[in-house]
C-alpha cells in the first residue's frame, strides 16, 4: 500500500464520494479512482460498494480508513515534534559565540526564544572567533556567532549586524573630556590593553595598525573582554570596545574615533550542514535586536 493510496481512501470514506475526495485532496477524479481500483487489487477485497453514482465503504474500507488516520496524524505530530513545533517537544541547538555576543545580545534573544519554544534546549559556549570556528569545522557545534570578517570556504557566513567601535577610558584620564579620538593616538599609547590574538577586537587592532603603519605595544594581553573594561574602570589603561559591551556603564568614558570606527558580527555554519529550526529561530531575533544597541 502507498501513502497516497490510504489518503484517497481516507478522503473517500469522509467525503462519501470520490468527487469531494478528488476535491479535497487537489487531485483529479480519475487519479483517486485509479489509486482505489489499485489498492482493491493488491488487497484482494472490494473497499466500496457502488451505489449509481455513489460508492458506500465496506467494513474492510473503514477500517483502513481508521488506521490512515491513525498513521497520518502520528506522521504529523512526529514531523512537529523533529521540528521542535509541538506543544511539549524539545528542540535543540549547540552554538558558539563570542563574549560579547554571549553576554550582551543572547540573553534577550533567548528569553524571547523561550517564549515560543518552551521545550528548547540550547547549549552556548564562549569561545574567541579563532576557536568558535574550530568547533564548527569539527561539526562539533550547530552555528558560531562571531565578528567577521571570515575567509573560509569551507563555511556559509552571513552578516546579523554591525555597531561602532569606541575607546574606553578612565573618568579621570587626560582624554575624557574630549569629544573624540583618533585611532592612531590609541594604537600608540602605552597605556593601551589588548585583547588575547583570536579573541575580541585584536584582528581588528593588528589589520588597522598595519594600515597606519603603527607598532603596538602592550603590557597586557587579555582574554575577557569584561576584564579589560574591568580595568578600565580601575584605572589601569584605556581599550577598544564595542558599543554593545559599555552601553549604560557609568564607570568608565568613552568615545568615538575619528574617523569612525565599526565591526561587524555574523554567523557561520558549515556549508551543507543541516541548522535546526530553533536555531535559525534564534538566529532571526539575533537579527532583530536588541534595540538600541546596534547600529
Amino acid at each position: 500500500m502507498e501513502l497516497a493510496q490510504m489518503r484517497y481512501l481516507r478522503a473517500v470514506v469522509r467525503t462519501g464520494s470520490v468527487t469531494g475526495a478528488a476535491q479535497a485532496e487537489h487531485v483529479s477524479q480519475p487519479s483517486v479512482s485509479k489509486q482505489l481500483r489499485a489498492l482493491e487489487r493488491e488487497l484482494g477485497v472490494p473497499l466500496f460498494h457502488r451505489v449509481g453514482r455513489r460508492v458506500v465503504p465496506t467494513d474492510a474500507a473503514r477500517a483502513l480508513a481508521d488506521c490512515a488516520g491513525r498513521v497520518f496524524d502520528d506522521m504529523a505530530a512526529t514531523a512537529a515534534a523533529v521540528a521542535g513545533r509541538a506543544p511539549g517537544a524539545t528542540a535543540g541547538a549547540r552554538i558558539c559565540a563570542t563574549e560579547t555576543v554571549a553576554d550582551h545580545v543572547l540573553p534577550s534573544a533567548l528569553t524571547r526564544l523561550l517564549k515560543e519554544w518552551p521545550n528548547a534546549s540550547i547549549r552556548v559556549e564562549m569561545l574567541g572567533t579563532d576557536d568558535a570556528i574550530g568547533r564548527v569545522l569539527a561539526d562539533d557545534v550547530d552555528f558560531a556567532i562571531v565578528a567577521l570578517p571570515l575567509a573560509d570556504s569551507r563555511l556559509s557566513v552571513e552578516l546579523l549586524f554591525e555597531e561602532d567601535v569606541l575607546c574606553a577610558l578612565p573618568l579621570s584620564h587626560p582624554w575624557a573630556r574630549r569629544r573624540a579620538i583618533p585611532l592612531r593616538e590609541v594604537l600608540e599609547s602605552a597605556d593601551l590593553l589588548l585583547s588575547m590574538p583570536g579573541h575580541g577586537l585584536r584582528t581588528e587592532v593588528d589589520v588597522r595598525a598595519r594600515e597606519l603603519d603603527v607598532t603596538v605595544q602592550t603590557r597586557i594581553e587579555l582574554r575577557s573582554q569584561q576584564a579589560l573594561l574591568a580595568m578600565v574602570a580601575a584605572g589601569g589603561g584605556i581599550a577598544l570596545s564595542p558599543r554593545i559591551a559599555v552601553t549604560g556603564r557609568h564607570d568608565i568614558a568613552v568615545l568615538p574615533f575619528v574617523p569612525g570606527l565599526t565591526r561587524q558580527v555574523g554567523w557561520a555554519h558549515r556549508r551543507g550542514r543541516h541548522v535546526p529550526p530553533v536555531g535559525m529561530r534564534l538566529i532571526e531575533l539575533v537579527r532583530e535586536g536588541p534595540r538600541g544597541t546596534i547600529r
